[in-house]
């Protein structure tokens, strides 16, 4: 009869797995189509005229956000953050509204840690939706 074999040689030997981080997922499009594609829809080419209104308007609020933020007055971010967040997400620009929207609620409750830098985000936003929307307006 055969002597066993140690129990570490029966063992089979380990698999080497190789792992591969996960892709990281492809970020959102700058636009929601579905809601420029309602906007088009509902308006006709009427709605590039929301986008002309909001590419006017929006860096004055921009500004005014850098400027409280500059400042530090939480009370004067508010306004502008708000304004921005409902007529970019009125856009399909989310990105833009999410970061305007994070704003404001902190500077409502006086929890913005970092103004700057909410502000930073949300003009490198503001950035991405500009260009997008001057797409739109070129066709």
């Amino acid at each position: 009869m055969p002597a066993p074999m140690p129990a570490a040689a029966s063992a089979p030997a380990p698999v080497s797995i190789e792992h591969r981080p996960e892709p990281a997922p492809a970020p959102p499009p700058v636009l929601a189509t579905e809601v420029v594609d309602e906007l088009r829809a509902v308006m006709g080419n009427e709605y590039l005229s929301l986008v002309r209104l909001f590419l006017e308007d929006a860096p004055r609020h921009v500004q005014a956000l850098e400027a409280a933020a500059t400042a530090n007055d939480m009370a004067a971010m508010v306004s502008p953050a708000h304004t921005l967040k409902s007529a970019s997400a009125n856009l399909g620009a989310m990105a833009l509204s999410a970061a305007a929207k994070r704003i404001e609620l902190g500077a409502r409750q006086g929890v913005l840690p970092r103004p700057a830098v909410a502000v930073a985000v949300l003009d490198s936003e503001y950035r991405r939706a500009s260009q997008a929307l001057h797409g739109l307006l070129r066709g």
